[in-house]
């Protein structure tokens, strides 16, 4: 009786530290995909039309100086151009786009990501 409470109380144990080990493990263990990059002075047409062909959801989006100025998503293609009904090919996505977004790194914890996109409804990383 007692070797199997000890048994059982040693599996709880290592699986804590299972459950800690992979609590910490950074952003750059969940393997993302590479992200698809492009200017903030294309059309969303053109932008779209590169997430169709890699069969992507999302495209960040570079300034002039090569700096992230935002993201632009399926919903956001969604929502703000076919909804208001606009000409995806004359529209620039810099008009459309999410600006700012919140960044995460990929030696940042990966519970700590999933936490931002929880609380902050984010569906992409």
């Amino acid at each position: 009786d007692t070797a199997s409470v000890h048994s059982h109380r040693s599996a709880s144990v290592k699986s804590a530290k299972i459950s800690r080990k992979k609590d910490e493990r950074p952003v750059s263990k969940l393997r993302p995909k590479k992200p698809i990059l492009m200017g903030t002075s294309e059309t969303v047409l053109s932008v779209t039309q590169l997430l169709a062909s890699k069969r992507g959801d999302a495209a960040l989006l570079v300034n002039a100086n090569g700096g992230l100025a935002g993201i632009i998503t399926d919903t956001d293609v969604t929502r703000r151009v076919v909804a208001k009904q606009l000409p995806a090919g004359s529209t620039h996505v810099s008009l459309v786009m999410t600006a700012n977004p919140t960044c995460v790194s990929m030696s940042d914890s990966a519970m700590e990501a999933l936490v931002t996109m929880v609380e902050n409804r984010f569906r992409h990383l």
